[in-house]
């Protein structure tokens, strides 16, 4: 069964889902600076965790392409 999904996309969700978890889980105060207009500003941290986990989800999903 083959699917199509945009990888950057992918990525990037995944990534966030690993901001905050990983800002929940070590009991840290916000990963963001500002959620106006559904917009995210990570907070320097929070935008290193992002970078981080996204390329490795990246890396990930573009390995299991056909």
């Amino acid at each position: 069964m083959n699917i199509s999904i945009n990888i950057l996309e992918v990525a990037s969700e995944l990534a966030d889902l690993k901001v905050h978890e990983v800002f929940e889980n070590n009991g840290l105060k916000s990963h963001v600076l500002d959620t106006e207009n559904d917009c995210y500003i990570y907070t320097e941290l929070g935008q290193d965790v992002f970078n981080e986990w996204y390329a490795y989800y990246y890396e990930f999903l573009e390995s299991m392409q056909e």
